[in-house]
């Protein structure tokens, strides 16, 4: 085995560990920014329904039990 052969093992790696890395930032900013677009969507629909106090809805949190 020569030394060449061995240092493009070792850039094989690096573009691996890379790519990956990439790939669960991509995942997360896409996974933020699908939750940045509902609670968008939330407060539109609330604005388009002319309610007040839109801005002081929390849409992150669960909503109150049922009776």
């Amino acid at each position: 085995m020569s030394q060449r052969e061995d240092d493009d093992g070792g850039n094989r790696l690096g573009a691996t560990i890379g790519g990956l890395i990439v790939v669960i930032v991509v995942v997360g900013l896409g996974y933020w920014l699908v939750e940045e677009l509902a609670d968008n969507a939330r407060y539109a629909k609330c604005a388009a329904m002319r309610q007040r106090n839109c801005d002081s809805i929390d849409y992150r949190s669960a909503p109150p039990p049922q009776q």
